[in-house]
């Protein structure tokens, strides 16, 4: 470049048109790749953040759900066998019948006399029907007493409501009280219960110390 004459024509003529040349493809290099190559690379890079921090985000998830698999599964099993445990203090509704001879069976070994014994109208709800029986007894204030508690004690649900004890002025002396209470036995209903289709049939295992009876 030292020994080039810009004074001869010819040199200049070839100086510039390496000059135009240079300036022709630097515009066309601004105005072709940078407004669509950079951009477009950009939005990519973009694209490929988005997307990875999609990732993360979803694995950090499913991390925390493998971690706590272990404690739902402990959740559910204690939920189930709290069902399974409450279902067992309700009988089916073949099993209510039975239940039913159990109270007046109850009755005959308290040694109290049945005046009335009216099962009423079903009550359903979304799990279990109610069954109101209502049942007047004499007998004496012992027997009577133990039959009451008889039915509180039955292993399965007998609720006793609108209780009135009253002396029994038409009973001989050892028939002193009478009693008159609504017992409200309860069936569950099979069909509506959770799981009702999936869950196994739950088996009851009675200890070897457990001396009362099944009611």
């Amino acid at each position: 470049m030292a020994n080039l004459d810009l004074k001869n024509p010819t040199v200049l003529k070839i100086v510039l048109a390496v000059l135009i040349a240079a300036g022709v493809l630097g515009v066309f290099f601004f105005t072709h790749f940078l407004p669509f190559g950079f951009p477009n690379q950009r939005e990519q890079l973009q694209t490929l953040k988005a997307d990875y921090e999609k990732k993360s985000t979803d694995l950090a998830r499913a991390r925390a759900a493998v971690a706590d698999l272990p404690r739902f599964e402990a959740e559910y099993e204690l939920l189930h066998d709290r069902w399974t445990t409450a279902s067992e203090l309700l009988p089916t509704d073949r099993q209510l019948a039975v239940l039913l001879r159990k109270i007046s069976l109850a009755g005959q070994q308290t040694g109290v006399s049945f005046l009335m014994f009216k099962p009423g109208a079903t009550k359903t709800e979304s799990y279990y029907t109610e069954l109101p029986v209502e049942i007047s007894v004499f007998g004496g204030y012992h027997q009577v007493g133990s039959f009451l508690a008889e039915l509180a004690n039955m292993r399965r649900i007998v609720t006793v409501s609108n209780m009135h004890l009253s002396a029994n002025s038409k009973g001989d002396g050892l028939a002193t009280t009478s009693a008159s209470i609504t017992a409200s036995a309860y069936s569950l209903n099979t069909s509506a219960a959770p799981g009702a289709a999936s869950a196994p049939a739950a088996t009851h295992k009675k200890g070897a110390g457990d001396g009362r009876k099944e009611s």
